[in-house]
């Protein structure tokens, strides 16, 4: 369940040497985890488009306006911006 009404604290370190987890560490290390670095990307992409429409898939499952609006900080925030970069 998506964290709501709290600042986004991402909580694991992507690999022992980056400390603050970020998309571009995630998709750096990708080969450490037996993917290719294009094979990251594609998961990346992926994951963006799913969760770039959340608020829609809200409204079709017919969500109320402010009921989504509370989870907005669990889906908006500079992670998904860097992703977006990135892509």
């Amino acid at each position: 369940m998506p964290e709501i009404d709290r600042r986004q604290t991402p909580k694991t370190a992507i690999t022992e040497y980056q400390e603050e987890p970020t998309i571009a560490a995630a998709v750096h290390a990708a080969p450490r985890f037996g993917l290719k670095a294009a094979e990251a990307k594609v998961i990346l992409r992926e994951v963006f488009d799913a969760v770039s429409g959340w608020r829609n898939t809200g409204k079709q499952l017919r969500i109320k306006a402010s009921t989504i609006d509370v989870y907005a900080t669990a889906f908006e925030h500079p992670l998904r911006d860097e992703a977006h970069q990135l892509l």
